[in-house]
Parts: C-alpha cells; sequence; structure tokens
C-alpha cells in the first residue's frame, strides 16, 4: 500500500508547449541596481558615440577617452554583477557556501 502513494499534482492553465517552469528571472536588488547603472553607461557611451560623429579631432579624442572610461566602469559593473549572482545563488541554496566566485 505504500507504493501506492503519488505526489499531489497541481493542474496548471500552461499550454502543452509552454515551459513548465516560471519565465520570469528574479534579481536581487544588488543586480538590479547594478544592471541599472549598467543601462545608464550603455546609453550614455551611445550619445558620446552620436556626439563623435560630427567632432573636430580634439574633441573625438577627449570623447574617445571618456568611452574607455565608462567601459572600465562597465568591466568593474559585470564583474560586481557576476559576484552578486553568485551571492545570491549561495543564498537561495544552488551552490555550496563555500562557492567561490573566481572558478
Amino acid at each position: 500500500m505504500a507504493n501506492d502513494k503519488q505526489l499531489p499534482v497541481v493542474q496548471t492553465d500552461l499550454d502543452e508547449g509552454e515551459p513548465s517552469c516560471s519565465p520570469k528571472i528574479y534579481v536581487s536588488n544588488e543586480e538590479a541596481t547594478l544592471l541599472a547603472e549598467m543601462r545608464r553607461l550603455r546609453e550614455q557611451s551611445l550619445e558620446l558615440k552620436k556626439e563623435m560623429r560630427g567632432a573636430d579631432p580634439q574633441q573625438r579624442s577627449n570623447l574617445e577617452s571618456e568611452i574607455d572610461e565608462m567601459r572600465t566602469k562597465w568591466k568593474d559593473l559585470a564583474n560586481q554583477r557576476e559576484k552578486a549572482f553568485v551571492r545570491k545563488m549561495i543564498m537561495l541554496g544552488h551552490l555550496p557556501h563555500n562557492h567561490s566566485s573566481d572558478q
């Protein structure tokens, strides 16, 4: 009789072709802050690239320097976001507590 036990099944409104896992991606507040900053940098760099099209050589050089600084900041933010993701996965129990984000 113990073999007759079954786990309850929850009926969903999903179509057969739909994924059974949640399609939503949850980001932590830390990740959201970093992603917002990355988005802001991207928008700024697009504006600077537009300005570069009509700029004289001196202005162009200054704009290129600003864009290089933004690239450096972007890489730093991407690194921080990856570490925040690993911390979130550890807190959720998806990674062991001794997991290193350097792996």
